[in-house]
């Protein structure tokens, strides 16, 4: 019983490291930036359109992005090629056709070469 509790504790903690460290991510780089956009596809659910943007004007990045659905991550794992000096890139909406939200969280961010 005591090594189930352990083993669950440590499963916890390793989860909270890893949330950690995706957020820690985003916040080292102010460049990217979640933004929610008016789309009438999504207002059908009473929801925003979730899109992603590149801030610089100089540089471009890669950027892995996770999603979330009614709080689980789900294997999506995608990469977007942020350019500098364009427009936001749709990651989907915030409230799903058939019922719950969905939000999405950066994994790793990589400026590219230009």
């Amino acid at each position: 019983m005591p090594t189930r509790i352990i083993c669950i504790f440590i499963a916890c903690l390793s989860t909270l490291q890893i949330a950690y460290a995706a957020e820690y991510i985003f916040t080292e780089n102010a460049d990217i930036q979640f933004v929610e956009e008016d789309s009438a596809d999504c207002s059908i659910a009473d929801g925003k359109l979730i899109a992603i943007l590149n801030t610089s004007q100089t540089t471009g990045y890669q950027v892995w992005v996770d999603r979330w659905f009614m709080d689980v991550q789900t294997p999506d794992h995608t990469k977007q090629i942020l350019l500098p000096n364009t427009t936001s890139t749709p990651l989907g909406c915030s409230m799903a056709r058939g019922g719950g939200k969905q939000h999405w969280t950066i994994y790793s961010v990589e400026a590219t070469k230009n």
